[in-house]
């Protein structure tokens, strides 16, 4: 599971647990207390359904009451800023994968524009040792075919004119390897 997926599991856990603690206790100046009661705390006061009964509670009722209210705001208070700090470390990652996958594309570009000039490469190489291999046969068998005397002067213009046109290939050939290497 990658980090991303993790802190969206935490901050989803998070709001259902924030929405929770809301539900239950109501406004930020509700407060439940262990055996059920429900109590609306305003500044001093104390009520309970619908009616005051701040004077009718003993003080470590009261004390209590205002600890319950305290330890909600601070468990809210502290889920606000995990869930705010979350919020914020998932757009910091959202930003780290975005321009890591931007450095992806451009590294995959230059790879495959690499790719691409090597094979150009060696298909201009392919084409200069295959056109210098032509020449150097046909340039053999000129000399063998020339030195058994098996020529005639049309056919010794003939070979001239082919061989100047294999070495033409050739050196096209060698100036568009030079040209890549180059």
């Amino acid at each position: 599971m990658s980090k991303f997926e993790t802190i969206m599991k935490t901050l989803k856990y998070l709001s259902v647990l924030s929405l929770f603690i809301l539900c239950a206790c109501g406004s930020s100046e509700r407060v439940i207390t262990d055996d059920g009661t429900v109590y609306e705390v305003k500044g001093n006061t104390i009520i309970n359904n619908a009616s005051d009964v701040t004077a009718k509670l003993s003080s470590e009722e009261q004390s209590s009451i205002h600890k319950l209210l305290t330890k909600k705001t601070k468990a809210q208070s502290v889920a606000e800023k995990e869930l705010n700090a979350l919020e914020k470390a998932i757009e910091e990652q959202k930003q780290i994968e975005d321009k890591a996958k931007a450095e992806q594309r451009n590294l995959k570009a230059k790879l495959n524009a690499l790719q691409d000039k090597l094979r150009v490469s060696q298909d201009v190489r392919d084409d200069y040792a295959e056109a210098k291999k032509r020449y150097i046969e046909n340039h053999q068998e000129f000399e063998n075919l020339k030195s058994d005397g098996k020529l005639s002067p049309n056919d010794i213009k003939d070979w001239k004119e082919k061989l100047a046109k294999l070495e033409r290939d050739v050196n096209e050939t060698k100036l568009r390897l030079e040209k890549i290497k180059g």
